[in-house]
């Protein structure tokens, strides 16, 4: 009698199973990595792809080391959560003309938590005050998480906040992101975040019909392999 082989059964069940691994942009693992004293396009850290960790980051996203300084004798522009990089909306001017709110990432991943802070890069005043995460679904916004930005240390950077968007896992439709944010004047209108985190969407009715059905077919199997 041959014996059971479960490799099968949890071959079949991973292929019928969404996954629930969870995807962290953190902004560390671009090759070659940037400069911590240096700031640049993300997509040009990416190497000319605005496709990072599976994910489509608007062109105007900068990935920022925790070094860099605006100019000598400034702050350093902000604080990472991990590692040494971090993303930021300032220094987005698109044809001369600043363009810092309504950055778009485009996925069909759940956003379940991002960390983001105040940008301090002069030294004299906080920066965007709070911001708005909307999740949207074609051209409809299906929900939105607003986070107020604490300026904790006036004048210098600021440690990241966690801002939480799980609740976003109750959608269905998801395909992407747009964050928007309040300024406090002229000078005072950016934010800096680190460590996205995106989760596998919840599958809808007819997917765990599907799974239902996988479930059957699972049984079957095991049944046929405990036979022989």
């Amino acid at each position: 009698m041959r014996r059971a082989r479960p490799w099968i059964a949890t071959a079949v069940f991973a292929a019928l199973t969404p996954s629930a691994h969870a995807i962290t942009a953190g902004f560390d693992d671009f090759v070659p990595q940037p400069a911590v004293d240096a700031v640049e396009r993300l997509v040009d850290a990416d190497g000319g792809s605005s496709t990072y960790r599976g994910i489509v980051w608007d062109v105007r996203f900068r990935v920022v080391g925790d070094e860099y300084r605006i100019e000598a004798g400034a702050p350093t522009y902000g604080v990472a959560r991990s590692g040494h990089h971090f993303v930021t909306n300032e220094l987005s001017a698109v044809g001369g003309v600043p363009s810092d709110d309504g950055l778009t990432i485009t996925t069909t991943q759940v956003l379940t938590e991002a960390w983001f802070g105040q940008n301090e890069y002069y030294g004299f005043g906080g920066g965007a005050d709070q911001i708005t995460i909307h999740a949207v679904g074609g051209n409809a916004v299906l929900a939105s998480v607003i986070a107020d930005l604490p300026d904790a240390n006036p004048g210098l950077p600021e440690p990241l906040a966690k801002v939480d968007t799980s609740a976003f896992l109750a959608l269905t439709g998801i395909t992407g992101y747009r964050i928007d944010r309040r300024q406090q004047n002229e000078f005072a209108s950016s934010w800096v975040a680190d460590d996205f985190v995106f989760a596998a969407p919840v599958p809808e009715p007819g997917e765990w019909a599907m799974l239902g059905v996988g479930g059957v077919l699972l049984g079957c199997v095991m049944r046929r392999t405990r036979r022989a």
